[in-house]
């Protein structure tokens, strides 16, 4: 396998196509990166910003340039020696009407070829949530008719723009007493079975080309559209009900992609199901044109290890595979998986150690924080399992009565629910891997613990979370084998779900005092371990998953690298955080609303829009009304999504406009050219920051790319990233060549060549002489002496041949020199880098800036950052 060297994200759609990212390639070779890694490029719904919801898996979407300008995409990688990973998305599929297998589903039901392909509760019709009010509601108001879908040939009941296919066997209920033509079609469907579905359209087609035939079927469907009683009676006949998206948490007969109905949940757990998902991937691998694949959310499917084995099967060994995978505190990716690693969320985290301040001082460590962490995480996910996740807890709810009763018990349903709720509530993790081979000794320990923990909180359903927990251990106890995995794979597939969004989606929103710990992938209850912490991360990562993605910014990422870089100084200077607060919020009282509700914003959300303000600040000091204006628009549209995420005021369900108008007033008045007085006053309260963030940006860049893993990096994050959450980070973005070597001064000025040459110049040397190095080197965390010794942290990765040695500084908010981008020398006074035992001293090279080092046993941190902020030691 030829392993990535760095990989660059690129989000295709937005502008961006296959010959745009051709454009690029000369762009990637100056970089460094050895494979493109893009993401979904598989046909998805008309207008898809991502390509998440994908419609067709076998078709490379024309859209983007088809499978012809995907093969001159690649060809044009390889010919400059760079691969391509392909981002594949085996969990779900959009549940629309473009996608032709969820079409036919629609139609024939559960009779339907593709039936089994989706992951339905058939014990009751297909639940269709895509109406604004009920079934009823919207048929009174006249938007439900019957209509011939021109494009499907086919008869169907129309909302709106959209066609809902009737079963054919339904025709004659419509066709009846008409001209002979339309009851020779009533009985062609009447006949037809799913296997005749493109005969029955054609037919239909054919007959519709007589235009007296197609002018009887519109007084028809005309006609019959007026009679509401005979529409209901129609729909009744369907093996789908449509109805109100506001009921999709109560009434839903398919697993989604966390909360979104417009995705359904796939049965690639299926060996026929895998192969129909998978057809054109594997073929793309099999002829050279995908070097890798990136499996977006693993933990949705039924059983990770064993659809991964199947992967591998198919792939072969010599495919790069990783899985977009959320790891838990402590928690390491199961070994038995047959992958590189993960796509890296994992590692932004490491950052927020080395950067943060740990001391006492910076009020992120205290007992009573990290207590209150865990009970407001605890409050999110029963809210969401009571109430956004309600479908779901029934379903299994459904499923534990069915095997009881089977049993011959009656079980209490109500306890039963409460039994699912307490239980997934007290889960560490995003989910377990127990499968019908059993539970790992890891996923033994966290049932007992959560067994525990849910029947401390809920004693009345004792019984009930037992019998659960004895499900989940695949215990020979229940009644039937069916019913028992059916438990265990309902309870683990939501149990991440509920994870991810009350934690990343809602407590992550809800928890305003330190944003820069708020990340996709970061420990809610997370306290700073500082460079301690750090170097054991990094060498568990060295031993565990050395060929894992090392990501610091995403499509997921909830602020860019350099804007959480920024926001991790406030930890350095939390007086001065505090105080600057409460000057502004006297200076804006004014502009708050007074609401029935209570202010807006209320104090939290004031805190966390000045904070998220300081996090994409620009550089330069420029208070015109084109760069307020650009502030206002990205910040007014993340603030309304943050407080609907947050769920607390208003929410996506039941938005409060008048609040949100109120937030988004506030913060379109503070960031007005008349509030001048404001704007100059936080502009020379984040300057000191905003330096010290620039520095902390170039030490977080040197660490990724030479800590174990495989860089990533993010499109454009090779320059400024000071993107939002979604979709303010998928912004078009215009690459710039990549410099050979730093500006001759640099400074917060030319920050963005300066973050780009480091980048540039680390990966090349990483992509040649440094090739074995970085991709099995191991890791040595390095000594450091003297006064500032807090300040710096470094580390080797050291082969038998060969080695290289990062030094960053750290806490150095106090310590800028000016606009440079440096630390003031006087800091490093008798501080000193102390060379490992066992090694032989050498001259060494500063790849950064091309510095000579003579070798010496305590080489001065003085000399190591002299003029520029870090420092790659290679030897000379």
């Amino acid at each position: 396998m030829q392993l990535p060297n760095a990989t660059y994200r690129l989000q295709f759609r937005n502008g961006m196509d296959f010959a745009k990212a051709a454009e690029l390639v000369p762009h990637l070779v100056g970089l460094g990166i050895s494979h493109l890694y893009a993401s979904p490029i598989f046909s998805a719904v008309h207008g898809s910003t991502h390509g998440y919801d994908v419609v067709d898996f076998n078709e490379i979407d024309p859209a983007l340039g088809g499978r012809e300008g995907f093969s001159r995409l690649v060809r044009r990688l390889k010919a400059q020696g760079l691969g391509i990973i392909l981002d594949i998305v085996p969990n779900h599929m959009a549940a629309g009407l473009e996608n032709k297998w969820w079409h036919n589903v629609i139609e024939w039901g559960r009779s339907s070829t593709f039936a089994g392909h989706f992951d339905i509760d058939w014990r009751s019709p297909l639940t269709l949530p895509f109406l604004e009010q009920s079934f009823d509601e919207v048929l009174a108001a006249g938007n439900i008719r019957l209509a011939l879908d021109n494009k499907r040939n086919c008869l169907a009941l129309k909302y709106y723009d959209a066609p809902y296919p009737l079963n054919p066997a339904t025709y004659p209920a419509i066709l009846k007493e008409a001209n002979p033509a339309l009851e020779r079609i009533a009985a062609i469907a009447a006949a037809a079975g799913p296997t005749d579905t493109a005969h029955l359209h054609s037919e239909v087609s054919s007959m519709l080309k007589t235009p007296a035939t197609a002018a009887e079927l519109d007084e028809v469907l005309e006609r019959l559209s007026a009679d509401q009683d005979h529409l209901r009676r129609l729909h009744q006949m369907q093996g789908w009900r449509l109805t109100s998206w506001k009921t999709a948490r109560d009434h839903l007969s398919y697993r989604r992609f966390f909360e979104v109905a417009g995705l359904v949940g796939m049965r690639v757990e299926d060996p026929s199901v895998f192969a129909d998902t998978h057809r054109l991937t594997l073929d793309l691998i099999k002829e050279g044109l995908a070097d890798g694949l990136r499996v977006d959310h693993i933990d949705g499917l039924a059983d990770p290890e064993a659809y991964l084995r199947r992967l591998r099967q198919h792939a072969g060994n010599s495919t790069y595979i990783v899985v977009e995978k959320i790891l838990g505190a402590n928690e390491t990716l199961p070994q038995d998986w047959p992958v590189d690693g993960t796509t890296g969320y994992e590692f932004i985290s490491a950052p927020a150690d080395l950067l943060t301040n740990e001391q006492p001082s910076s009020r992120l460590s205290s007992e009573a924080q990290r207590s209150a962490a865990e009970k407001a995480v605890l409050d999110c996910k029963l809210q969401l399992l009571g109430h956004n996740f309600n479908a779901e807890v029934m379903r299994l709810a459904r499923l534990a009565a069915g095997s009881e009763n089977n049993g011959g018990s009656s079980p209490d349903s109500g306890r039963i629910i409460e039994a699912v709720h307490h239980l997934i509530a007290a889960l560490p993790v995003y989910r377990t891997y127990v499968s019908d081979r059993g539970p790992t000794e890891h996923d033994s320990r966290v049932l007992d613990a959560i067994e525990s923990k849910a029947t401390a909180a809920a004693p009345a359903a004792g019984a009930e979370i037992a019998f659960i927990i004895a499900a989940l251990r695949s215990k020979s106890s229940l009644a039937g084998e069916e019913l028992q995995a059916g438990i265990r794979t309902r309870f683990q597939q939501l149990s991440g779900a509920v994870m991810a969004k009350a934690v990343e989606d809602t407590f992550f929103y809800r928890r305003t005092d330190y944003l820069a710990a708020n990340e996709v992938g970061a420990d809610p209850f997370w306290r700073p371990g500082g460079v301690a912490r750090f170097h054991r991360m990094m060498r568990d990562r060295a031993r565990d998953m050395p060929n894992g993605l090392s990501a610091t910014s995403t499509h997921d990422t909830k602020r860019g690298e350099d804007a959480r870089a920024r926001l991790y100084t406030i930890s350095e200077a939390p007086d001065v955080w505090a105080a600057s607060l409460a000057r502004w919020h006297d200076m804006n009282a004014e502009r708050i609303r007074r609401l029935p509700g209570g202010d807006a914003p209320e104090a939290s959300v004031e805190q966390f829009l000045y904070q998220s303000l300081l996090g994409i600040w620009p550089i330069k000091p420029a208070l015109d009304e084109d760069v307020l204006s650009a502030l206002r628009e990205r910040l007014g549209g993340f603030a309304v999504k943050a407080l609907r995420e947050a769920k607390l005021r208003t929410s996506w369900e039941s938005p409060d406009e008048r609040y949100e108008m109120a937030v988004t007033a506030f913060l379109s008045d503070l960031l007005d050219l008349q509030n001048r007085i404001f704007l100059e006053n936080f502009e020379r309260t984040a300057r000191p920051f905003i330096q010290a963030g620039l520095i902390n940006s170039l030490s977080q860049t040197l660490v990724k790319v030479t800590a174990p893993g495989v860089p990533d990096i993010y499109q454009g994050s090779e320059r400024l990233d000071f993107s939002l959450v979604d979709p303010d980070n998928r912004r078009r973005f215009s690459p710039r060549p990549s410099l050979s070597a730093l500006p001759r001064v640099p400074t917060a000025g030319n920050f963005e060549d300066c973050k780009q040459a480091l980048i540039g110049t680390c990966l090349i040397y990483r992509k040649n002489r440094g090739s074995d190095l970085f991709t099995r080197g191991g890791y040595l965390p390095l000594q450091l002496r003297g006064p500032a010794s807090r300040n710096a942290a470094a580390f080797m990765r050291h082969t038998e041949n060969h080695f290289s040695i990062t030094v960053v500084p750290r806490l150095i908010f106090r310590h800028t020199d000016g606009d440079r981008l440096s630390v003031l020398p006087g800091l490093w006074q008798d501080t000193c880098l102390v060379w490992p035992d066992g090694r032989d001293l050498m001259r060494l090279r500063n790849l950064a800036t091309d510095d000579v080092v003579e070798p010496q046993r305590h080489v001065p941190i003085a000399n190591l950052l002299r003029g520029f902020a870090v420092a790659c030691l290679v030897p000379a």
